[in-house]
């Protein structure tokens, strides 16, 4: 029997394709109503220190020390900072990436989303990097960039099939924009007070 060299360069394809790293990690895409509710602090905050350790349970993380600037939801006070953790990074010659994790640079401003874990202290973004949207300026204005990179963002028809679907901003907005609608989604009762 003799095989033909069609079968055998598919079968090549296929094993490469499935050694192929994974470059996205699929998630349900929340839109900016849904990442105010589920967030316990939403705020405008600068990134300045990063720290990699690893966690009780071995993992490598990376905490994120942000500086509030503005808080539209939770108690943070502007002035203060609190401490952000992500999935990997480098700890020494070891590293761990997890894609849709957001990656921070210190030195910039960020618009976040940050929910409490269970242990009553530990702040992860909403929706993984759908919950840190970057913040530039852009010809004097301050721009709030799309967050969820490194996601593949799908939602769930009513036939139960997973769709593309799109992130809760769809292009760069001003700030003052976004701000105020979340202010008013947090004064609708979506899930909190503003913070005084």
């Amino acid at each position: 029997m003799r095989s033909s060299p069609w079968l055998g360069a598919a079968i090549a394809g296929l094993l490469i394709a499935l050694a192929s790293p994974a470059h996205a990690t699929i998630s349900e895409a929340l839109s900016l109503p849904e990442l105010v509710a589920e967030a316990d602090h939403v705020v405008l905050v600068t990134c300045v220190d990063e720290r990699t350790s690893r966690d009780a349970r071995r993992r490598i993380v990376t905490d994120f020390t942000l500086r509030v600037e503005e808080a539209m939801k939770g108690g943070a006070r502007p002035g203060s900072t609190l401490t952000m953790r992500r999935l990997g990074g480098a700890l020494g010659d070891l590293g761990m990436r997890v894609e849709g994790e957001p990656h921070l640079e210190v030195g910039r401003r960020y618009l976040v989303f940050l929910r409490t874990l269970t242990d009553g202290t530990t702040l992860r973004p909403v929706g993984m990097s759908q919950g840190v949207m970057p913040v530039q300026e852009e010809a004097g204005a301050r721009m709030v960039q799309p967050g969820g990179g490194g996601m593949a963002l799908m939602q769930r028809g009513s036939d139960g099939r997973l769709r593309p679907a799109p992130a809760a901003l769809l292009h760069p907005r001003p700030y003052v924009d976004v701000r105020g609608r979340v202010e008013r989604l947090v004064a609708d009762g979506t899930g909190g007070a503003v913070a005084p």
